[in-house]
């Protein structure tokens, strides 16, 4: 075991693999891992405004990476009406990353394009 290591690294991992088996999901969002922590202690930390910045390193510490919006000025996506970071498997391609991205922003036919006015 790794003793650099802190707590939320397991704890995010363990949400993750939670998902969707087995190893988590293709990509994901600040909010679907929050709602799926559910109660668990890591749902208050990942909520906590001042861990925002430690929050992409964790997830990249569980092999996910931000996926950029290159359609958006911002860089971010619009899912469910918000503007949200999209993070996916840093074992992807980045077109499969962008692909998994694409899923999360609604149904067929519906485009970056669109989603980021």
């Amino acid at each position: 075991m790794d003793a650099n290591r802190v707590p939320e690294d397991a704890e995010l991992a363990d949400v993750l693999d939670e998902m969707k088996s087995p190893e988590g999901p293709d990509a994901t969002t600040l909010i679907k891992i929050t709602w799926a922590a559910g109660n668990k202690e890591i749902a208050g930390w990942l909520k906590d405004r001042k861990n925002r910045r430690l929050i992409p390193h964790r997830l990249e510490k569980c092999g996910y990476v931000p996926v950029r919006n290159d359609f958006a000025k911002d860089g971010l996506w619009k899912i469910g009406g918000a503007r949200q970071v999209v993070y996916a498997k840093s074992a992807l391609s980045v077109t499969a990353r962008i692909a998994a991205a694409n899923k999360l922003i609604g149904p067929p036919g519906v485009t970056p394009h669109n989603q980021s006015l």
